[in-house]
């Protein structure tokens, strides 16, 4: 990937193809290093490191924010896109109501069937899934920087 920005939100953010529901890899190893020297939040940089499909170092973020709910919420994107469904059903019942997840989702229920209709895809491709997983993420990235 040609880099034009040492900015790793703008690189990820303008990404063209969409990130798969599950993660195999990351996405760009050469943001790591500028996503944690960064100064943007913890939220934030979990955040980008999720958007950069770096699953491992979102997770020690996130766990390191329990109870935070949006720390909780990113929480249970990273086991979704680990296929760990059932910790990602768990952490979504931890965030109860989030305006990210009425936004994207209706309700917690939604998000919890959202679950359920990844595991169904599995490793498969679906469009329209791949397009609300990135709809909130970007979404929840958002909310993180307030």
């Amino acid at each position: 990937m040609p880099q034009q920005s040492n900015d790793p939100k703008a690189l990820l953010t303008a990404r063209t193809d969409r990130p798969r529901l599950l993660a195999v890899a990351v996405y760009d190893t050469i943001l790591t290093p500028l996503i944690d020297g960064g100064s943007a939040t913890y939220l934030v940089k979990c955040g980008l490191h999720v958007l950069n499909d770096d699953l491992g170092r979102a997770h020690v973020i996130a766990q390191s924010l329990e109870g935070n709910a949006t720390a909780d919420y990113w929480h249970a994107i990273v086991h979704r896109r680990e296929g760990d469904f059932g910790n990602a059903k768990y952490w979504f019942a931890r965030v109860g109501d989030h305006p990210v997840i009425r936004d994207i989702h209706g309700s917690t229920a939604g998000a919890v069937a959202f679950v359920d209709r990844c595991r169904a895809i599995g490793d498969g491709h679906d469009v329209d899934a791949e397009d609300r997983q990135w709809r909130e993420m970007l979404a929840l990235l958002a909310y993180s920087e307030t």
